[in-house]
């Protein structure tokens, strides 16, 4: 046994009477607080100015006690859990500016409300493109796809539109191949449909689809990923119509992304990567039977999450433990080894996040103050944006909290 092995060991193994010596220790805390909280007894003598304050048997033996209680979560195992969160109550969040007078790093958002989706350019401004349920970027930002019920359209980013086709069934999850942008993917009812930029060429792929939106290779423009009704994971040629099976996805999955080398495969406990290996010279994609896992916290929920545009990084928003809601950003190196590293813990649940273009910077939101923080994943301050809910459903109280439909582009 290797000595890093062995201190690991004795950093976890339990104190003796640890448990018991912790819970007398927070009886004597919460009593000692709640006399603290009710202040003097009525007939107490008052001190005068400057007089020395003597401390009684009683109060030694509080501050005593405090002190082996400390000593004891600190050197336990569940005292990591109780540093970390001793550490996030001093962690101040970044004051926030009033509105969205920029996009940090630039580059314009996608974003959409109760009254349908906006344009939000990097100076802050914006325009409601109409009433549609979802929309995305094009690869270039020239265009933006939308969805109403069974209607699939192509919009300028001022609300100008293109075209227009009906699908068989309700649209759900438009995605715009992100090389030559000349391809969408999206799912009608159960099915995986294609059609060409312009809106010609709509085409059955596959009858039987999961209800995850597809994923785009971003090496081949007709290469794209899905899951089948089944559960397993295809590489779809688009053009051909053939298939390549990469083995079982995740049971339950609900998030499914491709960039750099990897697919994402991302359900509610488990992130795991799997490796691709493109061949441009023989127009083959191969993609790896066996998934890398992300080690995620014990007991965390995933709640969002999504691989850099440059492939490098995945981050994610998890929900951590049971008891008093507490959600953190986590950000893993999928070429280094875990443990990820904390980007931002918060109180109440962060809902989701979305890269940069140039995968700076994550845009993670916090319904529960109405903010938007913008977190480098380097260097650089966080920044928040309050007042989100109302600048995107204006005159309208309580409004539903937007969500980030897409951050673009990369230049």
């Amino acid at each position: 046994m290797n000595e890093s092995r062995l201190r690991e060991l004795l950093r976890e193994a339990p104190l003796p009477g640890g448990a018991e010596a912790e819970r007398r220790g927070l009886a004597v805390v919460e009593a000692a607080f709640a006399e603290r909280e009710r202040g003097p007894r009525e007939g107490a003598p008052v001190r005068a100015r400057g007089e020395r304050r003597r401390v009684s048997l009683p109060r030694l033996a509080l501050v005593l006690a405090i002190a082996t209680l400390l000593v004891a979560l600190l050197l336990s195992p569940a005292g990591a859990a109780v540093r970390d969160w001793v550490g996030d109550v001093f962690t101040d969040p970044p004051r926030p500016q009033p509105g969205l007078a920029e996009t940090p790093g630039g580059g314009r958002l996608l974003v959409q409300s109760a009254d349908g989706p906006w344009v939000v350019q990097p100076d802050g401004s914006r325009r409601l493109l109409g009433d549609f349920r979802e929309a995305a970027w094009s690869p270039r930002g020239l265009f933006v796809a939308t969805v109403a019920g069974r209607d699939l359209s192509a919009l300028e980013p001022d609300g100008t539109p293109r075209w227009t086709i009906t699908a068989p069934r309700r649209v759900f999850g438009p995605r715009w191949s992100p090389i030559r942008g000349d391809r969408i993917a999206y799912r009608s009812g159960s099915t995986l449909r294609v059609t060409a930029a312009d809106g010609t060429e709509d085409r059955l792929l596959d009858p039987r689809v999961a209800s995850v939106s597809p994923a785009w290779s971003p090496y081949d423009p007709y290469r794209l990923a899905y899951v089948d009704a089944r559960g397993e994971l295809w590489i779809a040629d688009t053009e051909s119509g053939e298939s390549t099976g990469a083995g079982i996805a995740l049971p339950a999955l609900a998030e499914l992304d491709w960039a750099g080398n990897f697919i994402l495969e991302a359900s509610r406990t488990t992130l795991g990567l799997r490796p691709v290996k493109v061949d441009k010279l023989a127009g083959k994609t191969e993609v790896g039977t066996t998934r890398i896992g992300l080690p995620l916290p014990p007991g965390s929920e995933v709640l969002d999450a999504a691989l850099a545009p440059n492939g490098k990084r995945v981050a994610a928003v998890v929900r951590l433990g049971e008891g008093a809601e507490r959600t953190a950003v986590l950000l893993y190196e999928p070429r280094q080894a875990p443990p990820p590293r904390r980007l931002f813990l918060a109180s109440g649940r962060l809902t989701e996040l979305t890269w940069a273009p140039d995968s700076s910077r994550l845009l993670v939101a916090w319904p529960r103050f109405d903010w938007w923080l913008f977190l480098p994943v380097g260097r650089g301050s966080p920044r928040g944006v309050s007042g989100v809910a109302a600048a995107f459903t204006p005159g309208e109280r309580g409004a539903t909290f937007p969500r980030v439909e897409g951050w673009c582009c990369a230049r």
